[in-house]
């Protein structure tokens, strides 16, 4: 019988950290899951440390290896292996509360399917116990992603489940972005917002480690040139999704116009590639009066 929700982990010699991303899941109110676990070319003891969790669950646990391909694209390999009606990523650093999958299960039996939403998000923590970034204005609060940053002001980490069939309706050329290093998961978000809404909560239900000192960590290294392809193909996600907010709200799609010709330039797209790009007339135009400066921004 298929679990009602897959818990999907990539990870990449994470052996240290995932006992308690284990730990936490064993702890879970609800255990109508399946924890995905995709090793993404590790070279320590994961797969053993593995076959101890599976002795020791009391839920279903499936792992696979496969040759590095980053986490992007290791993600939505975890989508198409998913049993699951609802879908979680977890990474192979953090944890639940113990409650986590029954609050979040329990909303989404409570949304109607003419509400339209596409995901239901919650609060994060860090091991602290201090709230990551903003709650939400109001309970719910059902919005789009691009509302919930520039209208509500709604920063920080969020954590929550969505459906894996809407997962599986975004259009993402996965061929065109694998063994491209570093793709930020903007890719693919910005298009929640074509499909529906999210319906927010200010419940926490994910505890995010603050692990700065870890070297497999890319929170330090976000904006280096070597993700240059990821970070320009984030910026074009969010221009090509919002370019009808232009005349309403110009100054994040500008800030987004100036880090996609900075990062196209630093990945050696050319003039052409770079605005040819582009679906909006009005956001081409833009783009190709600044791209002169563009190696200045």
């Amino acid at each position: 019988m298929k679990p009602l929700v897959t818990i999907l982990t990539p990870t990449y010699n994470r052996a240290h950290t995932l006992p308690r991303v284990f730990d936490s899941l064993q702890r879970q109110t609800f255990k109508d899951f399946e924890w995905l676990i995709i090793d993404d070319g590790s070279t320590d003891d994961t797969d053993l440390l593995v076959k101890q969790f599976q002795e020791k669950a009391d839920f279903r646990i499936r792992y696979y290896h496969q040759e590095n391909q980053h986490k992007f694209i290791t993600f939505f390999r975890g989508i198409e292996l998913s049993e699951g009606t609802y879908f979680s990523p977890l990474d192979s650093d953090d944890a639940l509360l113990d409650d986590a999958l029954e609050v979040l299960v329990e909303k989404w039996k409570q949304i109607d399917d003419k509400q339209n939403i596409v995901f239901v998000s919650s609060l994060c923590q860090d091991q602290n116990g201090k709230i990551v970034g903003d709650k939400f204005p109001e309970e719910p609060l059902v919005c789009s992603i691009f509302d919930m940053r520039y209208k509500y002001n709604v920063k920080g980490d969020k954590w929550g489940m969505g459906k894996v069939e809407i997962y599986k309706k975004m259009e993402l050329n996965l061929e065109k972005l694998s063994g491209k290093g570093f793709i930020p998961e903007g890719v693919f978000q910005f298009q929640f917002d074509t499909l529906g809404f999210h319906y927010c909560i200010n419940k926490i239900s994910r505890i995010y480690y603050r692990d700065e000192n870890d070297e497999q960590s890319l929170a330090n290294q976000f904006y280096d040139k070597k993700n240059a392809f990821g970070l320009a193909e984030n910026y074009k996600a969010f221009l090509n999704t919002y370019s009808s907010k232009l005349w309403a709200h110009p100054v994040p799609i500008f800030r987004n116009l100036g880090g996609y010709l900075k990062f196209s330039a630093t990945d050696q797209r050319g003039f052409r590639k770079t605005i040819s790009e582009l679906n909006s007339f009005p956001v081409k135009v833009l783009a190709t009066l600044l791209y002169p400066v563009s190696k200045l921004i």
